[in-house]
């Protein structure tokens, strides 16, 4: 049979050979993993050899069956459902998304991910073994292959706050705290969420989910005095605290993608609106996918048109002035009025 061909089909068997063991606790012999794998016996051997990882590691055991001395082979039980057999490729698409969690600097929560992030580390500079068909580790990959969030938001003296959100959203505690709108709305006063002092309004919410987004931390929760679902900035967020007693159920139907919309916020997506485009980025905007129920239509000239619906009138418009000329707001009013206000405003500052 030999090694089939592929650059990742070893890393493949050996997920399936883990997996395997995990799925059959009394242990497996080389021959019945062989027919379950579809491999060699002596490919067996050496998968299972990769799999035990550095000499005195006892992840995988051996263990007589049978009269005649047969070896199973097994996950010890100690370590089943708990270890993971972690590989080097792996490790470097886990450390590449880490600076995603930057935004939690200051917590709790940040330390735990940080220990994990060490050990992950640790594994990817581990030597490579002699004959494993894996990435090297001495070529600093988890320095060349990363991910870049956005400038961060987050205060960092808001660790303690952050905790409270983490803590209420894991284990679905009513959560309470002072939310701080902002203090002028972009477009129009009716898309701000009502005025309030400086200490803001007394909020009682079921925090249905945490998000990182644009180098800031979000909550998606259920405001329990109006019934609605809306997204809470933690930056707004003052006094939290999560109840001791208090619990909720989250519903069957919630799900976090439905108040997610990329480049135009989070929340209810509650307001429709309707762009132009000129023919020269009209390529651009029909390539991307920006929202799950987006409809665009196209007019002879080229020029397209792209209908949605959107959480935040003052995040639509600071994304539909990302194109100057090149767009147009056709609905709603409002949003037409604050583009045409803005560009003359910008305007006007170049004619000085």
């Amino acid at each position: 049979m030999g090694r089939p061909p592929g650059k990742f089909t070893q890393h493949r068997k050996l997920s399936k050979l883990s997996d395997l063991l995990e799925k059959h606790p009394q242990g497996l012999t080389i021959p019945e993993i062989s027919a379950a794998l579809r491999l060699t016996t002596r490919s067996v051997r050496r998968y299972l050899k990769y799999l035990r990882g550095p000499e005195g590691s006892d992840t995988l055991e051996s263990i007589p069956y049978g009269p005649r001395g047969t070896l199973r082979w097994r996950m010890n039980p100690r370590d089943r459902g708990r270890a993971m057999n972690l590989r080097r490729t792996q490790a470097f698409g886990l450390l590449a998304v880490r600076r995603v969690f930057d935004v939690l600097r200051g917590s709790a929560l940040f330390e735990e991910l940080e220990i994990v992030t060490q050990q992950i580390l640790q594994l990817a500079r581990r030597p490579v073994r002699a004959g494993g068909a894996d990435i090297a580790s001495d070529t600093r990959m988890e320095e060349r292959f990363v991910y870049v969030p956005e400038a961060l938001r987050a205060p960092q003296e808001r660790g303690a706050e952050l905790d409270d959100l983490f803590r209420a959203v894991a284990d679905l505690r009513v959560l309470t705290f002072r939310y701080v709108p902002p203090k002028s709305a972009a477009v129009s006063p009716a898309s701000a969420r009502g005025a309030a002092g400086d200490r803001g309004t007394r909020v009682t919410v079921h925090p249905y989910a945490m998000i990182l987004h644009r180098g800031g931390v979000h909550c998606i929760a259920r405001d329990v005095k109006s019934g609605q679902i809306e997204a809470y900035a933690l930056a707004r967020m003052r006094e939290s605290e999560p109840s001791e007693t208090a619990r909720f159920e989250l519903p069957e139907d919630f799900r976090v993608e439905d108040f997610v919309h990329g480049a135009f916020g989070l929340g209810r997506a509650r307001y429709p609106i309707v762009v132009e485009f000129s023919p020269q980025v009209a390529d651009e905007i029909r390539t991307q996918r920006l929202h799950p129920k987006q409809r665009i239509a196209t007019a002879p000239d080229g020029r397209i048109r792209l209908s949605l619906s959107v959480p935040s009138l003052a995040e639509a418009l600071a994304w539909v002035l990302r194109f100057g000329a090149s767009a147009r707001v056709i609905e709603p009013p409002e949003l037409r009025d604050a583009a045409l206000r803005e560009l003359r405003n910008a305007a006007a500052r170049y004619a000085r």
